[in-house]
């Protein structure tokens, strides 16, 4: 069998992979909603549905960045501080009167910044992924304390900064809204434009996509940009949510976008990804967490749980794996 039958074959090994896990995840979500709905009534109604979707969005929105940057065959562990950094940096200016504009666009370019300073560490110094953000998510939490001096920035609302996370359209919390709109654009990028297929080709075999004529250092700059950059707009939806910025602010978050994206079928070893797994990670991940709390369980099982769950979708998607190499 030639390269290029090769190749295609894989695609829609992949396609095939990923298409069966989303239907195994619809089916686990419609099973915990029959069984809750008989344990509690109070789980199938609107208004708790709601509630756990709009827990879920910071998580999709960290996740949906994390998968661009999972899909490349990397990772990034400081999402969650650049959260904090973003946010804090937006209701830092705003406590100082700057006009929304400006306060908003410091907090993007916080994020984005931090985002492409990963990559060029990546990239130019050659740091693997794991190291490089780590090292950012400890000196990001330690900025956070000497920041805020261990004290939590407040009085930072404003009317319009505060729809932004309490807001409501046509009955919709603008949360969701937000998540909604930046799931379609990054679909289309992901699925339909030249820098979405760089990514799948490159962490497929990064070698193959040098061969190609991909600038895999560009690339991966720019994936982990749009990773800070979706923190950045988690971080500052989650600001005006709370209305207080705190130095511990998004600590754990990033390891919930990895488990959202692992869940939803992104593979930890590149080349494929999903945001609708994504999106159906990060909400499973929370009705477990908003079913837990209804049975009144200890919440350290909400924890213990997520382990297995994890657990169960690498081993299969290893499995897998394995009896597809065998087919090739």
């Amino acid at each position: 069998m030639n390269n290029s039958n090769t190749t295609a074959l894989e695609a829609t090994i992949k396609k095939n992979k990923i298409d069966r896990q989303l239907i195994g995840l619809v089916i686990f979500v419609a099973a915990i909603m029959v069984i809750m709905s008989i344990l509690s009534p109070s789980f199938l109604t609107a208004s708790n549905l709601t509630n756990v979707l709009r827990q879920s969005v910071f998580i999709m929105l960290l996740g949906f960045g994390m998968t661009f940057v999972l899909t490349t065959g990397g990772i990034d562990l400081s999402v969650g501080v650049v959260m904090a950094l973003s946010g804090g940096m937006t209701g830092w200016l705003l406590s100082f009167n700057v006009n929304i504009v400006p306060a908003l666009i410091a907090g993007f370019a916080m994020g984005t910044l931090v985002g492409a300073g990963n990559g060029l560490m990546v990239t130019k110094l050659r740091i693997t992924p794991f190291i490089a953000t780590l090292a950012t998510m400890s000196i990001g939490r330690g900025v956070m304390y000497v920041w805020t001096n261990s004290i939590p920035f407040r009085n930072y609302m404003v009317g319009g900064f505060r729809f932004l996370g309490q807001g409501n359209v046509l009955g919709l919390q603008f949360p969701i809204i937000v998540a909604i709109i930046a799931f379609i654009v990054l679909q289309f990028v992901f699925r339909k434009t030249r820098f979405g297929r760089h990514v799948t080709a490159f962490g497929s075999n990064n070698e193959s996509a040098k061969i190609s004529g991909i600038n895999t250092d560009r690339l991966q700059i720019k994936v982990y940009a749009l990773s800070g950059f979706m923190a950045a707009l988690s971080g500052i939806i989650l600001a005006s949510r709370l209305e207080t910025v705190h130095p511990e602010m998004g600590k754990g978050y990033e390891l919930d976008a990895i488990a959202a994206a692992i869940i939803g079928g992104t593979s930890l070893t590149g080349g494929k990804g999903s945001l609708i797994g994504t999106a159906l990670g990060a909400f499973i991940i929370y009705l477990i967490s908003n079913a837990i709390n209804l049975l009144n369980v200890d919440p350290d099982w909400e924890t213990i749980v997520k382990g297995i769950l994890i657990l169960v979708v690498v081993g299969v998607e290893f499995l897998s794996h394995s009896a597809n190499k065998r087919k090739l």
